[in-house]
This record gives structure tokens, sequence and C-alpha cells, in this order.
């Protein structure tokens, strides 16, 4: 018998042990950016994290957990005979078409033991029946590993995206910026996300200030970044700058997030690239809608790394 329920506190060690199955091998990277094998319990809370996230150690398992509990999105777990052996993290966001009103699944994870017993798809129905009862109109997951599981479900291809990098621009665009302060998801309800989605708009808010879910661990903090409103044209926007941490990122680049009122215009580019270039970074990497690249113009490189959206109407 499968038992579906809301996670705990008390269920940190049980999320964190799923995940932590998925590791194929404990490594530490040397000064030199080789792999070296390491024991786990020798490896610090960073060097953890880095090979999964917050899940992969119990004291950031328990603080991302808590902020879930909280309010920024919903954890579940699936239980045989009182032993929780999956876990599902989801976030209810409100955007503007093609998503709308919808529960986004960011997580949804079998220990690596005890796959094929209809865990996952008790999870997923659990998540139907949620948003059903939310009003949302779809349930909503993005790049799933297991797509023939999805489809299975019936799930259906939503939207698509790709990830892409662009040179910053200084001095091209003309444009009022202020710090972003309030740390509500309330204030982009029903907004556009035209570069940086690759969850949700509300999983992808959460990760806006490291130090609400990183504090104790420098490598995660010590990084440039800016958290900054803009006013563009009449438009207002919501961007998010970190320097890249991806393997193939050269030297002063960034990731960049953007939440808008409206669609991507040429001028809000205009300023995120004018920004971007003020904040000391020579490149943007981020992630954009098929529906939106025409957007950005001819002097956008495309890396072939896709990213497909899936839903299942409600």
């Amino acid at each position: 018998m499968i038992t579906v329920r809301l996670a705990t506190l008390q269920d940190t060690a049980a999320i964190s042990a799923i995940h932590r199955s998925d590791v194929a091998a404990w490594e530490r990277i040397d000064a030199d950016g080789n792999a070296a094998p390491t024991p786990y319990e020798s490896l610090s809370i960073y060097e953890r994290w880095l090979h999964g996230g917050p899940w992969l150690s119990l004291e950031t398992c328990a603080v991302h957990l808590n902020r879930l509990l909280a309010g920024s999105g919903t954890p579940l777990v699936a239980e045989i005979d009182g032993q929780v052996l999956a876990e599902a993290e989801l976030y209810e966001s409100f955007e503007a078409a093609p998503f709308n009103h919808h529960l986004h699944i960011a997580v949804l994870y079998t220990h690596r033991d005890h796959t094929g017993k209809g865990l996952g798809s008790a999870l997923l129905d659990y998540a139907r029946r949620m948003a059903s009862v939310m009003g949302c109109e779809r349930l909503t997951v993005s790049n799933p590993a297991t797509p023939d599981f999805y489809a299975g479900h019936g799930f259906r291809k939503l939207a698509s995206g790709e990830r892409l990098r662009m040179a910053t621009q200084a001095g091209r665009a003309f444009y009022q910026v202020s710090e972003l302060t309030e740390r509500s998801a309330a204030q982009i309800r029903g907004w556009s996300m035209p570069l940086g989605r690759t969850g949700s708009s509300r999983s992808e808010w959460e990760t806006l200030f490291p130090q609400d879910w990183a504090a104790g661990i420098p490598e995660l903090l010590n990084v440039p970044m800016a958290h900054v409103k803009l006013t563009v044209a009449g438009q207002n926007a919501i961007a998010f700058l970190r320097e890249s941490e991806l393997a193939d990122s050269p030297a002063g680049e960034c990731s960049l997030a953007c939440w808008s009122m409206r669609p991507l215009s040429a001028q809000l580019l205009a300023a995120l690239r004018d920004h971007a270039a003020r904040e000391g970074f020579r490149s943007i990497v981020t992630y954009a809608l098929d529906s939106t690249l025409p957007s950005l113009g001819g002097d956008v490189a495309l890396t072939g790394h896709r990213e497909d959206v899936y839903e299942l109407a409600i």
C-alpha cells in the first residue's frame, strides 16, 4: 500500500537519502580541475551540493524543506509501510500564456532501489488532484529525465526553448533601475518570464536570494550577482544576474533571469544587456522559449541545449 502525504521536517533524512541514492560516485575536484573519488563523509557541504543541490546534505536539505513548508512550494512524500521512498516538490505559478495558472512539478524522485513500484505514479496522481482542487488549468514539468513516464500519464508538449548566449552592450538604452528589495512572489503574478525560465516562474523566483537558502555556504554567497527592478518605455521588469556556474561559460559571463509585465521588447533587451555590462559582465547566458527567440535579434548564439515543457490539462 502506497501512501502519499505532505512532507514534514522529520522526513529530511529520508528525502536526502532518496536524492543521494541517485549519485553514482562521490568525488572531489582538485585545484587543477581533476575529479578524485572521495568518501561522502569527507566532503564539505558545498562539495556535496555540487553533486546535485541542497538535498545532498542533511543541513541544506532541512533548510530547503523548511522554505517549501513555509509557503514557497509544496513538498510531498510517498511511503510504503511507513518508509519514505519517493519525493515530489510542486510550485503554484500564475504566468502569462501559454502557462497561465498552473502547478509545476519541479522535483519527482524515487529512491534508486525502489523504482518500478508505482511510487512516482502515486505522487503524480496526487499532484494532479491537487492541481484540480487549486483550480489550476494544467500540471507541468520541464525537461523531465523520463519523458515516456509522463507521456504515459497523458502529458503532452506545451512549449520548447533553448539556451543561448549574447554579448553585453553598454550605452545603448535609456531606463530606470533600482535594487530589488521586495521578495514576495506576488509582484510577478501574471507576468511573463521571457528569459531564464527553465522550471516555472515561481520555482525560478525562489532562487533569487541565495542568502535565504545558502547561508553558511560562502562558496554560494560570494558570487557576483545583482537583483534589480527596471522600468523601460513604461514597462516594469525584474532581473537577476549571477556569475554563471556552467562549465562551458567563459570568464565574465552571467546567467540572466527576467520577469516582465509584457513580452520581451527591444528596449527591455537593450536595457538588460546594458545593465549586465555595467555590472562588469562581458556576456550573458540564458534561456528563451522558441516564441521569444525572434525578439532577440541576429547577434545571439544558440547553444543547442533544448528545454521542453510538458503539460497535463486539468
